[in-house]
């Protein structure tokens, strides 16, 4: 069988949840054939690959500029189509083999409409409905990804297989020195509390009310700080103009994009992961926050009570008083916060690549 892999998102630097995704489940697959000869790959990308080149596993280089899956793939998948087709992300080409098989992540954009640009919201609803239409599987990470799919695009349970994402984050050792660098340059020390943001800042992320109800708890616990880390996202702006109305830079710190080692050192060093956003396909920010044994502030939206279970204290993501009120529990209620955290390994246990691969690889080479 020959088998073609849309690996556009595979080596993109400072990639968000899907890059993730792309690389493990394509590295994942390849590891698995390539010492096999029964069926062959072509890993199709605009850009040049670090992945095995084997006599079975072949790289279709294909440079252009935009809309590379729409125009330049729909192209390729006119005159030379493979037998089965696995793109790891939501945009299915139009000339697409009979057998397709697509992930869709989420359906955010249905649900937070105004945090998307008028060409953002239509581009993802006319590929989103062209997925679910020609696809003949598609992979979701989580139930509620599921349902939104059969309840919004009106898509065939049948064609569905739930396969939740793995996490292999693990804690990572820097020298003390290193540590120390690195929260100096955040504008931070070792003895300082702090809670933890770390996302794309943006709208949907729920960042306006996260600043919000930390400077309400932080008018009672004035030696708290709170780090928001990532990239700048939909509505910036909006929640740069918050932060400087009320002045706010003293006690919350923006230090954009991080390091994988800023990243390591923030969640080693902070007293809380914070995460109530509106929406997630996923959720690896929150395992990733456990992996380090924190206390993980998080909201009830789509698929985040399936990805965090017992292992968070919940908050209504609506609610800034709510919200305020989840980070005052760390202080007033540490047995919350102790049982909460006890559960997280079970959690853990649950999400590993080699059964998100195994099973990916059952949806490519079945007969459906």
């Amino acid at each position: 069988m020959k088998i073609g892999i849309d690996a556009s998102r595979f080596n993109l630097s400072g990639g968000t949840g899907v890059e993730h995704y792309s690389v493990k489940i394509i590295q994942g697959i390849i590891e698995q054939f390539k010492h096999q000869d029964e069926h062959s790959f072509i890993l199709y990308s605009p850009r040049k690959l670090t992945l095995y080149k084997t006599k079975t596993i072949k790289h279709r280089i294909m440079p252009f500029p935009r809309l590379w899956t729409t125009v330049r793939l729909s192209w390729e998948m006119l005159f030379h189509k493979p037998d089965v087709l696995f793109v790891p992300s939501h945009v299915l080409p139009y000339f697409a083999p009979k057998k397709s098989v697509i992930t869709i992540h989420d359906v955010a954009f249905m649900h937070l409409k105004k945090e998307y640009s008028r060409f953002q919201f239509w581009y993802l609803k006319k590929t989103t409905k062209h997925a679910v239409k020609k696809a003949s599987n598609i992979i979701v990470p989580s139930y509620a990804t599921q349902l939104d799919l059969v309840n919004l695009f009106q898509c065939p349970s049948h064609k569905i297989t739930v396969i939740p994402h793995g996490c292999d984050f693990q804690i990572k050792k820097l020298s003390t020195e290193k540590d120390s660098e690195i929260l100096t340059k955040m504008g931070l020390s070792k003895k300082d509390h702090f809670l933890l943001f770390i996302g794309r800042l943006e709208d949907k992320k729920n960042i306006q009310r996260i600043i919000d109800a930390f400077l309400d708890f932080n008018a009672t616990f004035p030696s708290w700080k709170l780090i928001l880390a990532g990239k700048r996202g939909h509505g910036f702006k909006e929640i740069l103009k918050k932060a400087m109305k009320a002045d706010a830079f003293k006690s919350v710190l923006m230090p954009g994009y991080i390091t994988e080692n800023e990243k390591h050192v923030l969640l080693k060093y902070c007293d809380a992961f914070v995460f109530p956003s509106l929406y997630e396909g996923f959720g690896f920010p929150i395992l990733e926050a456990y992996t380090y044994h924190k206390p993980v502030i998080t909201s009830e939206e789509a698929s985040i009570p399936e990805v965090a279970g017992n292992g968070a204290i919940y908050v209504n993501a609506h609610n800034t008083l709510s919200i305020k009120e989840g980070f005052e529990q760390l202080i007033k209620n540490p047995a919350l916060k102790e049982t909460t955290v006890a559960m997280q390994n079970t959690v853990l246990s649950k999400f590993k690549w080699d059964k998100a691969i195994k099973k990916t690889i059952e949806v490519l080479l079945n007969d459906k």
